[in-house]
C-alpha cells in the first residue's frame, strides 16, 4: 500500500470507517458499553437476492502498527481473522488480511460458490482500500 503504516494501521482500527472501502459492509457500530465489542451488519445481492446478515465481533488486544485480529464472538455467523501490518518502507506497507468463517445456514445451497466469490469481493475491498488511503 503506498502509504505509512501508522496512516493504514488508524484506519482499519476505526472500525466504524471500514464500510469506506468494504461496501459489502453496510455499517460496524461499536458497542458503547464494551469498546472491543462491535455490532457488523453486511448487505450485499448475490444469488439473484438481496442478503443481510448482522454478528458480533469482539477485537482482542491489538499489537499496535503490527495486528488487529478477533475470535469468534457470537452465535449469529461465526468468523475469525487477523489484519497484518508490514512496513516495507516509510511510505509503505504491505497489509494481509484473512478471514475464516462458518456458511450460514441460508447460504449452504451455494456454499461452493461462496468462497471464490467472498475472495473476489475481499480483493477489490482491498483494492478500494489502496485508493481510500
Amino acid at each position: 500500500v503506498p502509504a505509512p503504516l501508522e496512516t493504514c494501521w488508524s484506519l482499519w482500527e476505526d472500525r466504524e470507517r471500514i464500510p469506506l472501502w468494504m461496501p459489502w459492509i453496510k455499517s460496524v457500530k461499536v458497542l458503547d458499553k464494551d469498546p472491543r465489542m462491535s455490532r457488523w451488519t453486511l448487505a450485499t445481492h448475490q444469488f439473484g437476492r438481496d442478503w443481510e446478515f448482522s454478528w458480533l465481533a469482539r477485537n482482542l488486544p491489538p499489537v499496535k502498527n503490527n495486528k488487529i485480529h478477533w475470535p469468534h464472538a457470537g452465535i449469529e455467523i461465526q468468523n475469525r481473522g487477523q489484519i497484518k501490518f508490514v512496513r516495507t518502507s516509510p511510505t509503505s506497507c504491505n497489509i494481509t488480511l484473512i478471514i475464516s468463517y462458518e456458511v450460514p445456514n441460508a447460504l449452504v445451497p451455494f456454499a461452493n460458490a461462496l468462497t471464490p466469490l467472498v475472495e473476489g469481493i475481499i480483493q477489490k475491498d482491498m483494492e478500494r482500500f489502496r485508493e481510500v488511503v
